[in-house]
């Protein structure tokens, strides 16, 4: 009898989606649709660009001074054009009743794609940055004056913090927590330092593996990502309004072949490509602020 997933196929493809949107700490920077148009097979996308005029006086015997809006499709595209097949020996998965093969697409979004993808977009973020502040943050207090002056300027950009994402560390996030004092949780008498949101601030901890100014992509081997060589530098936070950046991922396959049509190996065979970006337009960059450790030759010309 075949050895196959059959009609739990469609299941694994479609339950794919929802991991890699739900477990990507940038899932807050979800592209607005209606600003966006369809992305073409070549990985083209439009984006709509609203330029309009102030107010200007009202005139009681003329009324209203005529106004323009300008909607332009700035045309785009994505970059990031990412795959990987696997094959499962068929006697392999058999003796595991096709567990391997039910959860490795699941395995491999948690722990390859996510962090792939995250990587990137902060890195783009950090890059596109409107403000962006350099130094090494060792005391409650030079972590607490660094996030009050990203606040700073976010709310002379006209935002509220309230909207914004505070994405940092897991260390920058205890310096946070060093630098107010203990509370009581809720009033049940439980003694609590964490922290969900700072100053209005949703706050999302990032780990520091996924969190650079600067990646460089593995094009073949064990593939991946890693900080590049030399120019990269760890981020210690982000603070960003989501309408700074336009996070799209298009899923152009997630291919299943089963032993008996797989014509390479006796094997169930996955093939997964992600096609995806994050863009930010040169009137959104002053809502992003960026701020890294300092350079190793800064640190050490200090030393």
């Amino acid at each position: 009898m075949p050895n196959n997933l059959g009609s739990t196929i469609t299941k694994f493809t479609t339950r794919l989606d929802k991991v890699i949107e739900q477990a990507t700490l940038t899932n807050d920077l979800s592209v607005n649709g209606d600003l966006v148009g369809e992305v073409s097979r070549t990985g083209e996308v439009k984006i709509a660009k609203i330029a309009m005029q102030g107010l200007a006086n009202y005139d009681r015997a003329k009324g209203f001074t005529a106004g323009d809006v300008t909607l332009d499709w700035e045309t785009l595209k994505l970059e990031y054009d990412r795959g990987r097949e696997f094959s499962i020996d068929y006697l392999d998965d058999e003796e595991h009743m096709l567990l391997v093969s039910a959860n490795v697409m699941n395995e491999f979004a948690r722990t390859k794609v996510v962090p792939e993808i995250d990587a990137i977009r902060f890195a783009r973020l950090a890059q596109k940055a409107g403000q962006k502040a350099s130094a090494n943050l060792d005391t409650p207090e030079a972590a607490l004056e660094a996030v009050l002056a990203a606040e700073e300027h976010m709310e002379n950009m006209g935002v509220a913090l309230s909207e914004c994402v505070l994405y940092l560390t897991p260390a920058m996030k205890t310096l946070l927590r060093k630098a107010q004092s203990w509370r009581i949780d809720n009033g049940t008498g439980n003694v609590s330092t964490d922290i969900q949101t700072f100053d209005g601030m949703k706050m999302r901890t990032v780990p520091q593996g996924r969190f650079y100014d600067s990646i460089t992509l593995q094009t073949e081997g064990d593939g991946g990502y890693k900080k590049t060589d030399s120019t990269g530098k760890d981020l210690n936070f982000l603070v960003v309004h989501p309408s700074a950046a336009q996070a799209i991922q298009k899923h152009e396959k997630l291919r299943y072949f089963a032993p008996d049509t797989n014509q390479e190996k006796d094997a169930h065979k996955w093939q997964y490509r992600v096609h995806h970006d994050l863009l930010v337009l040169d009137n959104r960059k002053p809502l992003i602020y960026a701020h890294t450790k300092a350079a190793a030759a800064a640190r050490a010309k200090k030393a």
